[in-house]
């Protein structure tokens, strides 16, 4: 009896020790791809999103663009436009002609993926594990799941980032969502020395003559 408790006392020293030094391994690895990030004033990004839901039986992908400088973002999707000036957010729908018009909400970021943060996502409110390191096309990725601290604020369980290795920069991020969809997104092209005009995240009311406004703002 005295050999048994030892032993699965053995096991779950062991096991701590390895997630401790899993955790370690993904902080590192974090804080160096934060220490890039945090010096990037401008952004530009080529992506592609897929939402899948296997109990649904849906498989969507959208190629994207977005563009972000400090508090505001040009997020550009199949048939939707999203502006954010850092007070004011118009979305575009092309299918309907409709331009709604919202409030910037200041919660946000909290529980949900939003252009200003999927680069960032990992920094607030997670517990991280290192995985895996493998070759993608040929590509060094680094493989780290992400946690969240606080589940019941988030609409999500978990998060796979993966991150380029030799580019220390993210390559991509699945999210899997509580309601059994998967949300992908594949980073083509990831460029932070690019200008960027603050014209970039105005809505030109020129450019939608026949839309219908919706105006939401309190």
């Amino acid at each position: 009896m005295k050999h048994l408790l030892l032993f699965l006392a053995l096991l779950v020293f062991t096991h701590t020790i390895q997630a401790q030094d899993k955790t370690a391994q993904a902080k590192v690895i974090l804080d160096k791809l934060s220490a890039k990030t945090k010096k990037f004033t401008n952004l530009h990004s080529v992506f592609s999103f897929i939402l899948a839901n296997k109990a649904k039986k849906t498989n969507e992908k959208h190629d994207g663009k977005l563009w972000v400088k400090g508090d505001k973002y040009r997020l550009e999707l199949t048939g939707q436009t999203i502006i954010s000036d850092g007070k004011t957010v118009w979305t575009y729908i092309k299918e309907a002609n409709e331009v709604q018009i919202n409030n910037v909400d200041k919660n946000e970021d909290e529980g949900k993926i939003t252009p200003r943060n999927i680069f960032t996502i990992y920094e607030k409110g997670f517990k991280y594990e290192y995985v895996k390191e493998e070759l993608r096309n040929k590509v060094a990725i680094q493989v780290i799941k992400l946690f969240p601290l606080d589940p019941k604020k988030k609409a999500f369980h978990t998060a796979e980032l993966c991150i380029n290795k030799i580019k220390n920069e993210v390559s991509s991020l699945i999210v899997n969502g509580k309601d059994g969809s998967t949300s992908t997104y594949l980073v083509k092209k990831l460029d932070a020395k690019t200008v960027i005009s603050d014209d970039t995240f105005v809505y030109n009311k020129a450019k939608y003559p026949t839309a219908e406004v919706v105006d939401l703002r309190d």
